[in-house]
């Protein structure tokens, strides 16, 4: 699934990894320990691709998920805690603001000469998304934010008034919810 073959990173004077390599296969638990400073946040932004490797290479099969999660849950206000959490459900979220998207332009009468593809198009997003559970979207996100002791009342209000530990409970339900492989 996750492949790093002969990869070396440097942080500034710093060595992080040199002609390291590794393998992750689906289905096996691994867990990455060790003190701050020796690169573990580092090997996640490799893996995620928001960096890259001085040598070597890292790939992750196609159709990998990766869920993240990072300390810094960054500035969250304006949607509710369920919404924020829908929103982060990975590629299911992305179809469903697509089919969002086709609606708009289906129901947008300059584009009614693109009518039979944006049918079409429809068609297979919406199949995807009915395939990837996007339906049950909302339900499931309640219940993920339930079973970390949300109340109705801060599902449902602005998650910006939720302090930081809430904050990142949210940010936590975002990747529960999107069922990562990794």
């Amino acid at each position: 699934m996750i492949h790093l073959d002969n990869i070396s990173k440097h942080n500034g004077h710093q060595i992080l990894f040199i002609e390291a390599s590794a393998a992750l296969l689906r289905g096996e638990k691994v867990g990455l320990v060790g003190p701050n400073g020796a690169g573990k946040t580092t090997l996640f932004r490799l893996i995620t691709g928001q960096e890259q490797a001085d040598e070597g290479q890292v790939s992750v099969d196609r159709n990998t998920t990766i869920g993240y999660f990072s300390q810094d849950v960054g500035e969250m206000a304006g949607k509710s805690a369920v919404a924020e959490v829908m929103d982060g459900a990975g590629p299911v979220s992305e179809l469903a603001a697509e089919l969002s998207g086709i609606e708009a332009a289906m129901a947008d009468p300059d584009r009614a000469d693109e009518m039979e593809a944006l049918i079409e198009r429809y068609g297979e997003v919406q199949s995807r998304f009915e395939e990837l559970g996007g339906y049950a979207l909302e339900g499931r996100a309640r219940e993920v934010l339930d079973g970390l002791s949300f109340t109705q009342e801060m599902m449902d209000g602005d998650v910006g008034n939720l302090s930081g530990g809430w904050k990142m409970r949210v940010a936590l339900a975002r990747i529960l919810l999107m069922r990562p492989d990794v």
